[in-house]
């Protein structure tokens, strides 16, 4: 009677045990972690009063610290050929484009599948924008250029999200929803929306990172 006693209760203990095991595991796998990753997807904006999209191709690094994580991105853009007028009514024309961002992002959740919330800011820069048409002088070109080249590149706030998942030990599949505002001094003035998915792998502990600095 007293064996089976003692093997119910060593049975619960067990039962008992088990998530708790796996949620630390969990935990030390989401805590402190230096994760490196790539990234692509699609983005959306608006440009000469038509709907256009575009590719977004680059990497990033997911540093974590308990239930928040920093994200630095890079994303070489490949857009349509788009085109907008100015202020004075001359055509530019491009199709390129690099964002780097910075991002904080809230990660409530400690199991393998995790959500994350969020925000930061980005700088956006159009690297072939080409006004079109000729000019009467020197001046008035040197004038559209300058105009050109302030408009071309924009610091932005960033709003986004995404879901994460633990795969095969360090690996991380994901999908993220990112925004950036609509605004007046870019050439794209128009809300931008990007939608990505990725891999990330963690490499390093970020504390390990940090004491080798």
């Amino acid at each position: 009677m007293r064996i089976r006693s003692n093997l119910l209760i060593g049975t619960v203990l067990v039962l008992f045990a088990t998530p708790a095991v796996a949620q630390s595991n969990n935990e030390d796998f989401w805590k402190d972690k230096w994760f490196w990753g790539g990234q692509v997807g699609g983005f959306l904006y608006s440009a000469g009063g038509s709907q256009e999209a575009g590719v977004g191709v680059g990497g990033h690094w997911f540093i974590t610290a308990g239930h928040s994580a920093l994200n630095f991105a890079f994303d070489q853009l490949v857009l349509t050929n788009s085109s907008v007028l100015l202020a004075n009514g001359r055509q530019v024309d491009f199709s390129d484009g690099q964002r780097i961002q910075a991002t904080v992002y809230a990660t409530p959740s400690t199991g393998d599948l995790q959500i994350y919330l969020g925000g930061g800011f980005a700088i956006q820069h159009i690297t072939d924008a080409t006004p079109i048409g000729t000019f009467n002088s020197q001046s008035e070109l040197i004038a559209t250029l300058d105009q050109v080249e302030r408009l071309s590149t924009k610091a932005f706030a960033v709003l986004g999200g995404g879901v994460q998942w633990r795969w095969f030990k360090r690996w991380v599949i994901f999908a993220q929803y990112q925004l950036m505002p609509s605004t007046d001094d870019f050439l794209i003035t128009s809300a931008q929306h990007s939608i990505q998915g990725g891999l990330r792998i963690a490499l390093t502990a970020a504390n390990e990172m940090a004491a080798t600095r």
